[in-house]
């Protein structure tokens, strides 16, 4: 939940950066800002928990119809790259002094996407016929998210323009300004940069979700301090 409510302070303060020109991105602002997120995933669970399935339609719809405004934006509106040069053309821009190990470190955002679909177990008591129904959910999901990632991957890499102004960007976020150099416009680049903060806000609230039911699990087993108290679930 840290790293995801950390990645989602971070699109917010890219999105004041994009608009506050006299705005400079500080670490205690994520600091605060993430624990800001964790608070309403955890309120959202408490208050709000009713109201999840119908929050899980609206955010399949968002994450869907965000993945192709990115991608007709920027394949309309972005500059284009010659293939070769996408495919072939290797650059350390982090300064690692070799692209092996450029490599690599650039892989340890992306590899986290690997790690998520045990989220979904942690619910299957919830699940009518979950032997049959979760296993498949889970394998669909990966199967639709890393082919629309891979199409979103080189989408990017074909219309990146500008180097210097990606890596320079004030906002922190170069993707940010790969948008805003390809529609010159601050009102489109936020929408589609509040779409990303949105859908990391309630990815957030799901972790909390899952979370929550796997705290249960261990304190029902008597596994944690407090089990009584932790596993004691209210008629209402």
């Amino acid at each position: 939940m840290a790293s995801l409510a950390f990645a989602c302070a971070q699109q917010f303060e890219g999105l004041i950066a994009l608009n506050v020109d006299s705005y400079v991105i500080q670490g205690w602002h994520g600091t605060l800002l993430t624990i800001g997120i964790t608070l309403f995933a955890i309120l959202w669970n408490t208050l709000l928990v009713r109201k999840l399935p119908l929050l899980e339609g609206v955010i399949v719809i968002l994450h869907i119809f965000g993945f192709f405004a990115f991608i007709v934006v920027l394949w309309v509106m972005g500059p284009k790259a010659d293939s070769k040069t996408v495919w072939t053309d290797f650059e350390d821009n982090g300064d690692w002094h070799s692209i092996g190990l450029s490599c690599l470190v650039g892989m340890t955002g992306p590899v986290i996407t690997l790690i998520g679909a045990d989220s979904a177990c942690h619910l299957s008591e919830e699940l009518k016929d979950a032997a049959y129904v979760l296993p498949r959910s889970m394998v669909a999901t990966a199967i639709v998210n890393y082919i629309m990632g891979f199409v979103m991957t080189i989408t990017v890499m074909s219309t990146l323009g500008d180097i210097d102004s990606i890596m320079s960007t004030t906002t922190g976020q170069p993707y940010i300004q790969i948008v805003l150099n390809a529609t010159q416009s601050r009102v489109g680049t936020s929408i589609l940069t509040a779409t990303v903060a949105v859908i990391l806000l309630f990815a957030g609230v799901n972790l909390v979700t899952t979370s929550s039911r796997q705290l249960f699990a261990f304190a029902r087993d008597k596994g944690l301090p407090f089990s009584k108290t932790l596993a004691y679930v209210s008629i209402r």
